[in-house]
């Protein structure tokens, strides 16, 4: 690599302490940036310096579950019937929190309330959550100034055997809490307020039910970190960018086409493309892929193993009543992106250029693509659409062959992926180093839920896709040089569905129990976002396009597989 995008802040002993602001979104889970308190050079027996205390909190000593000897953490003892131990730090008044803790209880038999003060006197706080032991797992729940409820619970955590990691990000308006990398947001506030000033960890009653709590490795900062990010495009002034594609070529050229129209539909636009020589630091500036008498959209890009990259769009016509699609077309580059074909349409079943397709009525057949190309080890390609037929309405997703480089496509032998009583949209797939297949499908049910189909013999024959628990839509995915999956995707149970990341380990196993410890890459903090697109730069290291209509741009947030669960 030719640079370094990714703090790696030290412990070190110092009091608790504030960094500087940086710009963010209103939640992220991007790393903690900042300074953050150990407790190993403070006397033991005695409560934490520069912090305030109420019953039985000492600096104790916390070589347990794998910490080294001469570990010391803040000791929280629930062991009265007349005050429950209570530790309060004060950081700066700010009206964003970005807070990080380790945490350990041998024994917890009641829970542990967190909670972010107003000010240095409030027992209560602007946030406060709960944290509950429930065997092996963790139960998150908040309270909104009246009652507690559930929000969320952390699998797999046990706090009597184990050392787990707490970080909440809050603004004003919503906070997330994680727990062990299991995130969960709300915007139940405790009460109101418009700054905070202390946090806030007790336990959860006066009775001395049985509590041993350990804190180590506490920061708190005033502003909530984002991962690093540049601008790689900006639309003019009544334009907005939408729906990234993005392609890395044999010479390291990273290239992203974008859609750029003055809405995001009902109105004609047309396909850019910018590119990068080094990594996705500096973006060159835009070219005009195509600007054509209707709407392109949905641009998507597939660097073949022959050097030729090729561009899918779908066409819709929308000044017609209904509004019409005209089907997905290919264009062609043999110069990297710099200048391109004619388009050519892609044959299918569902295609009659006749539509329409909104609103609830089908005279004819049409389809869309909007995941990109894939090419096999023979040689095929396979390009995923979605559509209706011209005697059926039900939505499907299909696949299409081409065995000439994508010049022509095998229409009468395209293969349904999914069809039923829901709709199944947007389907992308991926080609595994094992040369399985995978779909990954969004639908119409409630909840929404991402739904993967597979097939084992290069796609002539799929699986009965299976529900997964991710909430997606909107949704992208690239193979990564480990055989791994990195999925990205619109979460639609959060506001504005900003765009969150999974690696899948073990694409060939099952997907369920990963989206608990997704990680939140992206909010530009509108209700238009998510569908992104992604490129791994080098082994570990990633790139995922997102946009932002209010800003008009577009930008690359960079990552690495440490910032997502195993």
């Amino acid at each position: 690599m030719r640079h370094r995008r990714f703090l790696q802040v030290p412990l070190i002993a110092l009091s608790l302490v504030i960094a500087g602001a940086i710009t963010a979104p209103l939640a992220s889970a991007a790393p903690y940036v900042g300074t953050v308190r150990s407790f190993d050079a403070e006397p033991l027996g005695v409560a934490p310096s520069s912090c305030a205390t109420v019953g039985d909190v000492t600096v104790g000593s916390a070589a347990i579950a794998g910490k080294p000897a001469g570990n010391r953490a803040a000791k929280l003892v629930d062991a009265s019937a007349t005050a429950f131990p209570r530790l309060t730090c004060l950081s700066s008044v700010s009206s964003q929190k970005s807070v990080t803790m380790q945490l350990s209880a041998p024994q917890m038999d009641i829970g542990v309330v967190i909670a972010l003060g107003r000010t240095a006197s409030d027992t209560t706080g602007l946030w406060r959550f709960y944290l509950e032991r429930s065997a092996n797992d963790v139960i998150v729940s908040v309270f909104n100034g009246s009652n507690w409820f559930i929000i969320g619970t952390a699998p797999n955590v046990n706090p009597t055997t184990e050392w787990f990691e707490i970080r909440i990000d809050a603004s004003l308006t919503w906070a997330t809490i994680g727990v062990d990398r299991a995130r969960f947001s709300t915007s139940a506030r405790a009460s109101t307020g418009t700054t905070m000033e202390s946090l806030i960890i007790n336990s959860a009653g006066t009775a001395p039910l049985g509590l041993q709590l350990y804190v180590d490795d506490l920061g708190v900062t005033d502003s909530i970190p984002a991962f690093p990010s540049v601008v790689a495009a900006t639309a003019p002034v009544g334009q907005q960018i939408r729906f990234p594609g993005a392609a890395k070529l044999a010479d390291g050229t990273i290239v992203v086409a974008y859609y750029e129209g003055p809405s995001h539909g009902a109105t004609n636009g047309l396909i850019k493309l910018v590119r990068s020589t080094d990594d996705g630091l500096t973006w060159s500036s835009p070219i005009l892929v195509t600007d054509q008498t209707h709407d392109p959209r949905g641009p998507q890009l597939t660097a073949l193993s022959d050097g030729t990259l090729l561009l899918t769009y779908f066409y819709m016509e929308w000044t017609a009543t209904p509004y019409v699609a005209h089907g997905t077309f290919v264009m062609r580059s043999t110069d990297g992106g710099l200048t391109w074909s004619s388009p050519s349409a892609v044959a299918s079943q569902m295609t009659c250029a006749c539509g329409p397709v909104w609103p609830d009525s089908y005279a004819g057949g049409w389809n869309a693509g909007k995941g990109p190309i894939v090419e096999l080890a023979s040689g095929d390609l396979l390009i995923p659409l979605y559509g209706t037929t011209t005697t059926d309405s039900r939505i499907r997703s299909t696949v299409v062959r081409s065995t000439d480089g994508g010049l022509t496509w095998d229409a009468p032998n395209e293969v349904t992926l999914a069809v039923g009583s829901i709709s199944y949209l947007e389907p992308n797939l991926s080609v595994l180093p094992s040369g399985e297949l995978i779909a990954t499908i969004r639908t119409s049910a409630t909840p929404r839920r991402v739904e993967i189909s597979r097939s084992f013999d290069d796609g002539y024959t799929w699986t009965t896709p299976a529900v997964t628990d991710i909430p997606a839509e909107a949704h992208s995915q690239i193979v990564l040089d480990d055989g791994s999956i990195l999925f990205t995707y619109g979460n639609p149970t959060l506001p504005g569905r900003p765009t969150e990341g999974i690696v899948v380990q073990n694409p060939s196993g099952s997907w369920n129990g990963l989206a608990v410890r997704s990680t939140l890459i992206y909010d530009a903090g509108t209700t238009d976002q998510a569908n992104p697109a992604n490129i791994e730069i080098s082994s570990g290291e990633y790139l995922t396009v997102g946009y932002d209509v209010a800003d008009r741009t577009m930008s690359v947030v960079f990552t690495n597989r440490a910032h997502y669960a195993n």
